[in-house]
């Protein structure tokens, strides 16, 4: 989720600093070894979009802010746009999930109280099984990182590892 300069890149207008490279790494590490298909989802913000209007100013639509970071763009396999938190709304996921039967979904990038969760309940809400790689994920605000985290596992039944 969310593999994007606006989070990941030193001049990205909401880079996370430490946290970033941090996850950068990881993710580097992660994907490097993971077998399966890598799906990346970014964030695509309309200036004029009333969704995002108190939070207008990331990952706005062909800016460099909207870019997969370059030290990622090699780990993806194939990449949706997402308009919303969810990378249901508006993707073809549902039909991809379907197409491949893919039962277990991995969770993994920035944004974890926002894009993770909500796509987290989404993918619970049909029938799938959900894993989230918790070093592999990052949100601006510590606190709602940690409550995502423990709502995703306990109320949602999704898998929290270590990777």
């Amino acid at each position: 989720m969310n593999p994007q300069n606006s989070f990941l890149h030193s001049q990205g207008s909401v880079y996370m600093g430490e946290k970033a490279e941090n996850v950068k790494v990881r993710l580097i590490d992660y994907l490097s070894h993971f077998s399966k298909p890598r799906l990346f989802f970014r964030e695509k913000h309309a200036l004029d979009d009333t969704f995002f209007a108190s939070d207008i100013t990331y990952s706005v639509a062909n800016t460099e802010d909207f870019l997969i970071n370059d030290a990622l763009k090699r780990y993806s396999d194939l990449c949706y746009d997402k308009t919303r938190y969810s990378a249901f709304y508006g993707t073809q996921l549902d039909q991809y999930l379907k197409q491949k039967s893919i039962r277990v979904v991995g969770l993994a990038g920035m944004e974890t109280h926002t894009s993770i969760l909500f796509t987290a309940e989404e993918l619970r809400n049909r029938g799938y099984e959900v894993e989230v790689v918790e070093p592999c994920t990052a949100a601006r605000d510590e606190y709602m990182h940690g409550y995502a985290l423990s709502l995703m596992r306990h109320s949602l039944g999704v898998k929290v590892t270590n990777g």
